[in-house]
Parts: structure tokens; sequence; C-alpha cells
């Protein structure tokens, strides 16, 4: 897990981020690097959350080559490094074969998981503990499960910039059989439905369905034509065949002139409870609760009240959940962003760094797992300055390794 956080106004953009990484066998390090400058030569930096690799490569590696590869270019907008990032993730050369074919594998496994448990649910609802239970009726469930599945995919919404290699999927039959015989072990399961299943593949990739190992990407800046910073954000799983896998593209810019347009924005990144915490004065999980507890409270009470009542209940819920919105709000978000908006480089760069630590401060003194926390970086993108390092840690001394800053346009990886 990590934490970062990214603090825009008018005057630039404050990046922050922790250290922390987590290895096998549950060992966590504070040394790791997330957040970059994406350009050696204009005001563009990234962020990176989640894995700290991509099919078996770190990311540290991948941004510094494509740093060197964009090497002056630039572009009108920030969307636009944003398209040419993902375009060299695309066409990366040394994500190969055997790479895809354990990210594949890995997702197969997951999604068949999903599959085989919704099919025992599906099947103690129907039968219970009742032992006789004929292979018929559990092959109709199972047909019944992989429908449901399929229709609960189907109704989500198409990741659109996603093209498929659905070719390469039907390519992979050895290792979806080999997934399947893993999973579901020895129950037979028919051509006609492995079918069913590499269809439900082809759909989950497509839909970023249950796609839940994945690095996220925040890309915060300027562009050549662009007056006040952006920030652009996704969550990239991995490479299949032809296709990338990324989803949930937000686009957050501000404007003081568009009425219409944030003139601040505060986004926390990874582990965001703390942060959403400090900026809504509740915890958002705790108020999502106290909504859903009501409301079922509410539904519950509407069993004992007349007809005519029973129609008013659904209406107070929302009534409630308004209520609530708008006191979050008006009395704690848009009073922070208001001041948000007229902070100094120095202020926003502290808050920026503040919210990591309190987020690492409260994950020590609590039973989760410290999943944050070393060094904070910090760095800070104007127009005018560019790209800025507030704060850095370093694992060399710099008075004896001077060759590194030369380096640093000579186009070296650093």
């Amino acid at each position: 897990m990590s934490a970062e956080v990214s603090i825009m106004n008018a005057d630039g953009v404050a990046m922050a981020a922790d250290s922390a990484t987590t290895l096998g066998y549950g060992k966590t390090y504070n040394t790791a690097d997330k957040l970059f400058a994406l350009s050696k030569y204009y005001p563009v930096g990234i962020m990176i959350y989640g894995s700290a690799s991509i099919m078996g490569i770190g990311w540290e590696i991948i941004v510094k080559n494509y740093r060197n590869e964009l090497h002056d270019r630039s572009f009108d907008t920030l969307p636009g490094y944003a398209k040419d990032f993902l375009k060299f993730l695309s066409k990366f050369p040394y994500f190969g074969k055997y790479q895809m074919k354990d990210y594949f594998e890995s997702v197969c496994h997951n999604l068949f998981k999903i599959i085989l448990q919704r099919f025992i649910d599906d099947l103690r609802k129907l039968y219970g503990d009742k032992e006789e239970i004929t292979k018929g009726q559990i092959d109709d469930v199972f047909v019944k499960s992989l429908k449901e599945i399929k229709d609960e995919l189907n109704n989500e919404k198409d990741e659109k910039h996603i093209k498929v290699d659905e070719n390469y999927i039907n390519a992979q039959m050895k290792s979806i059989n080999t997934e399947i015989k893993i999973i579901f072990e020895n129950y037979p399961i028919s051509k006609k439905l492995v079918q069913e299943i590499v269809g439900i593949i082809k759909l989950n990739f497509r839909k970023c369905g249950w796609i839940d190992k994945y690095s996220g990407i925040v890309i915060c800046g300027y562009g050549e034509r662009d007056l006040f910073p952006t920030t652009y954000s996704c969550k990239v799983s991995g490479k299949l065949g032809r296709g990338l896998i990324y989803f949930e593209e937000e686009l957050k810019k501000i404007d003081p002139n568009d009425p219409e347009v944030p003139t601040s924005n505060f986004s926390p990144w990874a582990q965001d409870d703390v942060v959403s915490t400090f900026m809504w004065g509740i915890d958002p999980i705790f108020c999502f609760n106290i909504e859903e507890k009501i409301g079922f409270t509410l539904s519950k009470i509407t069993e004992h009240l007349p007809e005519k009542y029973k129609t008013k209940i659904p209406k107070i819920i929302e009534l409630f959940k308004k209520y609530t919105s708008d006191t979050i709000n008006f009395k704690y978000a848009l009073p922070m962003l208001d001041i948000v908006d007229s902070l100094q480089k120095e202020d926003l760069t502290s808050l920026a760094e503040a919210m990591i630590n309190l987020t690492a401060l409260r994950l020590h003194v609590t039973p989760d797992s410290e999943t944050v926390g070393g060094s904070v970086d910090v760095a800070y993108i104007s127009k005018s300055d560019g790209f800025i390092w507030i704060k850095k840690k370093t694992n060399y001394d710099p008075v004896i390794n001077m060759d590194l800053n030369q380096n640093y346009f000579r186009g070296k990886h650093i």
C-alpha cells in the first residue's frame, strides 16, 4: 500500500509520496521511490501507487526509460503526456510473451476462484446441507452461475479505450484449461461451458470487472498551452497481446476564470482514508455505514406502517443523504478548498507532506498493518519554475557523486 497526495491551486501543484513497499512474505521496506519527474525539461511529474512493478518490471526503470525517449519533446496539454506515456507502455519491448503469459494466467486464476465461490454459494442457497444432489442438478446450478456472472459483466460499462486482443486469448486455451483444472479440480466442465468461461474472461478484461492487481498512475503538471495545472490518473493492470489493460481514467482541472471548474483540488491516492477524513470531517466508510444503517432501519419500520406512509421512506432516506453531503461540503470540504486556493508554495508542500505523515502515524498507533512509512518525497510543479524537489531521499552522497547531476541532461537513466 502507499499514501500519496496531489494538491493544486492556480499557482502550481504539490505532490507527496511515502516510501513504503510491501514484498513477499509480508515484508515491508521504506526505501521505494514513487514520485518522479516525467520530463527532464518540462513541468510534469508522475506518482505510482499499488503494485511496485508491471509485468515483472519495476516502475522506476519504466519511467526513466520513457523520460529518455521523451527527451525534449513536449505536448500542448497535460493529457498529451499521459497518452504518450500509455502508448509507450503498450509498445514497451520488454513486456515479452512469458510476462504476458504469467499476467494472463494470474488474472484467470483469480477470476476462476470468483466463479467457483459464486458456484458454491449458489449451491448452498438452493440445496443447503442436502447431501443427495444429482450431477444434473449441480450442472444446472453451474450454468446458472456462469450466466449471472456474464450478465453482471455485460451490465458494466465498457472501458472504451481498451481493445482486448481476443486472438491472443483464443490462443491461450492450454493456460485456460490448466487454470480451470487447478481451481475446479475434478469437476468435469464440458467444452461448451469452457467456451462460456472464455467469453467471461474476455468480458472481464474489456470491463476490468475483477482485475484487482494494478498500479495507479498519477500525472500532474502542465502542457505547453496550459495556464493552470492538471492531474490525470488511471490504473494500469498489464499488457495482453497487442493491448494495454488500463481503466478508471480521470482528469482533474482547475480554472479560476471558469465558474464551472474548481479553483483548487485536494486528491489523496491509494491509502486515502485518513486524508479523506481530514478533508470531510468524517471517515467516508463510517459515513457510508451510517447512511446504510439508517436506510435499513427505516425500511424495516415501513413493515409496521400503513400503506400510505411507505412511499415516503425512500424520500426520507434521500433527504438524509443530501443533508449529510451538504454538511460535509459546506462545513468542511469547501472551506478547506477555499484556503488551499490561496496557499503559497511553502504551505502547499507542507500540507501535502503532513497528510502523508498523518496517515503513517495513524497506521502506527492502530492495529492495521504499517503499510505507509519511511521518508516522504515532496515535489512542487509550477508553470514558470518547472519540477522542483522540495524533499528527496537519496541513497548516495551527492558530494562524491557530482557526475549524476550532469548525467541527468546527458540522457542517463537517473
